[in-house]
């Protein structure tokens, strides 16, 4: 509801336009337009002004009903029908599913048995499903295959916000329109990239969700390999959705996929225990409401994955994410390696060449930062690193990712939203992983069970085994 809000006070919103809300347990009338205002008030990025929220509120209404009952479909045909009456025109129809994802196929049948699923040279009609898409690669397959017997692929928007982000946004434009970076993207330059995505949060409510996804499944199958395909991917052939699609599917098929039993070297999990998070201190995951107490599912997890084409051979790169860390961030980093030889001054061989760095932040604020060598003024020679940052001015807002991609849907764009060939390729890289450490939570030693989930105090960075993980490659976790 707040990037419907910020679209309306853009005026880039129809003229003709309705939501709808249906729920089970939804308020209705004026009590679903206070509750509406409530979460506009508590999320947007300015301040609500009645001048913009009232237009928009004259807009809304709700339907109070189970997604399971044909009464719901029938009050939705009922609506639409007034409203073409009174528009005098064809309604075009998004549906966005933002349910559990055990309810879509139900809601999708539903949707077909009632014709609303139909579209025509005189409107159109789409849906949107929020991730996860399915819980492995068999399940994400059985999903689409059900999904796709009533709607076809050009109806079908595949959500991850993470695109609609700014910073993630500009990817893209950083590493193809910029001369000085074109040339170093590749294995000759760079030493090693990062991607993080850190939360200071627990499951908040979401605790049946999140006990059957984990950290892994919930943040790196998604977001983070998204990332990494936009990151490393060739230049497409053109900024057309098919194009970029294309480059993207090229680059997740030459992500090494690992055995099951060799997933365990690549990869750390760990669970949260009490810690202070923001000078408040905060429980245990198993002391969380709803959370069984026996519960080993990951709250943070570490990856190394490589790509294994002539652009990135051999170069490491590490995924990792986590909730209740020490501070809300996700950002890309990227060493390139350091200066040799003839190239460095000869009274300054003695000193370790600094290494030059991006970071990419995405959020809480897009911002780029470089670390250069940099000679400080006197009669010293050692150089110091020196940061160059960039970032969006203070007094602008950023605009939220839902603002874009709700847009885009409306607009039949899908550059930014994930195909069906994508989605299994990123369930390829991440389901060894998770079969994995399944067979590990059943593996007994001496009468013990085998312990590979790890253990890190809330507000930190993570269990220190995870340094393991990458210190072997002799780098390290970037600051953050």
């Amino acid at each position: 509801m707040p990037a419907l809000y910020h679209l309306s006070r853009e005026s880039l919103l129809p003229n003709n336009f309705q939501v709808i809300g249906i729920g089970r347990r939804i308020h209705e009338g004026q009590e679903f337009i206070q509750q509406m205002q409530h979460r506009v008030r508590q999320y947007c990025s300015h301040n609500m002004e009645q001048r913009y929220w009232k237009p928009l509120a004259r807009k809304m209404m709700s339907i109070k009903n189970d997604f399971k009952n044909i009464d719901t479909y029938t009050s939705i045909l009922n609506i639409i029908g007034e409203l073409e009456k009174e528009w005098k025109n064809s309604a075009n129809i998004l549906f966005y599913l933002a349910t559990s994802p055990s309810h879509f196929l139900s809601i999708i049948k539903q949707l077909a048995d009632h014709n609303l699923n139909v579209q025509n040279k005189s409107k159109w009609t789409r849906i949107i499903v929020e991730k996860p898409f399915g819980l492995d690669s068999i399940s994400a397959k059985a999903l689409h295959e059900q999904i796709s017997k009533y709607f076809n692929t050009s109806q079908i928007f595949n959500i991850d916000h993470f695109l609609g982000k700014e910073a993630v946004q500009n990817i893209l434009t950083f590493r193809m329109s910029n001369i000085m970076f074109q040339p170093l993207w590749n294995k000759n330059y760079i030493e090693q990239i990062q991607i993080i995505s850190a939360e200071t949060i627990g499951v908040e409510g979401r605790v049946g969700f999140f006990e059957q996804t984990g950290a892994v499944r919930d943040m790196i199958q998604s977001h983070l390999i998204q990332i990494l395909a936009l990151l490393t991917m060739e230049h497409p052939a053109s900024l057309e959705a098919e194009d970029i699609r294309k480059e993207k599917l090229k680059l997740l098929r030459s992500i090494r996929k690992y055995s099951i039993h060799e997933a365990g070297e690549y990869s750390i999990r760990g669970q949260y225990k009490e810690g202070v998070v923001n000078s408040e201190l905060e429980c245990k995951y198993t002391d969380e409401i709803g959370i069984n107490e026996k519960s080993r599912v990951e709250t943070y997890a570490a990856i190394k994955l490589f790509i294994d084409n002539e652009r990135w051979e051999g170069v490491p790169i590490y995924l990792r994410t986590g909730k209740r860390m020490s501070r809300r961030t996700s950002e890309i980093f990227i060493q390139l390696k350091r200066t040799e030889g003839s190239t460095i001054p000869t009274n300054m061989k003695k000193q370790t060449p600094i290494a030059n760095t991006i970071r990419l932040v995405i959020q809480p604020r897009a911002s780029v930062e470089l670390t250069i060598g940099w000679k400080p003024i006197g009669l010293i020679t050692d150089v110091e690193p020196t940061n160059l940052q960039f970032g969006i001015k203070p007094d602008i807002k950023e605009p939220k990712a839902y603002e874009r991609l709700l847009v885009d849907s409306m607009n039949g764009d899908s550059t930014l939203f994930i195909n069906y060939e994508e989605i299994i390729e990123m369930w390829k890289i991440v389901d060894p992983i998770v079969q994995n450490w399944y067979l590990d939570n059943k593996k007994i030693e001496n009468g013990k069970l085998v312990e590979n989930l790890y253990y890190y105090p809330a507000g930190t960075w993570g269990p220190r085994e995870a340094n393991i993980l990458i210190e072997k490659d002799s780098n390290k976790w970037s600051r953050l």
